[in-house]
């Protein structure tokens, strides 16, 4: 299960749920401007779009945007070198997992690209101002649309501690199934215990063993 769903599930849920945040930011700024383009403050000349702070918001968003895009098609052409533009020919063993090597950069797309429509559906909100309220408008329910990336499992906070403690002590290190033992943490614990509390673990184990 676990190679299963490292080779197969999370490589195109990661990519392909990222190219969709990604849609979302361009979404939320195709609406954007529509709106800033066309309202006017007539008391001062002024469409919504000729202010500078909106310009700035745009051009930020924009530029986020793109970047994220950028990491999404790196990675989805990166899965396509490793599988022969996915050949699944090559998948005669459970031991060939091309896509698994590179899932720390898979992961590290996730994050970018749901924080990023997180930060861009925000500032379109602002941009668009109290109008960005109404349902009419579409705003409103891309920006819950955006939020659902960063919570979707593995959420963002996970991710971070993921590719944080990999790039510190190492991949192999991370054990994100659950499947080794933690001797420094279980020796640690061993040490608290009383002659009769580890005679009791002890027997109990033992008894485990012999089931």
């Amino acid at each position: 299960g676990a190679k299963s769903n490292d080779e197969v599930v999370d490589p195109f849920f990661l990519v392909c749920s990222s190219a969709c945040w990604n849609g979302i930011c361009l979404a939320a700024m195709d609406i954007t401007k529509n709106h800033t383009t066309r309202k006017v403050h007539s008391d001062v000349g002024m469409r919504v779009a000729d202010y500078p702070t909106i310009q700035d918001y745009v051009g930020e968003c924009l530029i986020d945007t793109n970047a994220s895009r950028s990491y999404v098609y790196l990675a989805a052409k990166a899965l396509d070198d490793l599988t022969n533009n996915c050949d699944w020919s090559a998948h005669t063993e459970i031991a060939h997992l091309p896509r698994t090597g590179i899932l720390n950069w898979l992961w590290q797309v996730k994050f970018f690209s749901s924080k990023t429509v997180t930060h861009v559906v925000d500032k379109m909100l602002h941009a668009c101002g109290g109008t960005g309220y109404k349902p009419a408008l579409g705003i409103e329910r891309l920006l819950r649309d955006g939020k659902a990336g960063w919570v979707m499992g593995p959420t963002n906070e996970v991710l971070r501690q993921f590719v944080g403690k990999s790039a510190l002590l190492g991949f192999e290190v991370l054990d994100y199934w659950n499947q080794s033992v933690n001797q420094r943490v279980l020796s640690n614990e061993l040490k608290k215990m009383s002659k009769e509390e580890k005679a009791a673990f002890a027997t109990k184990l033992l008894a485990e063993a012999q089931a």
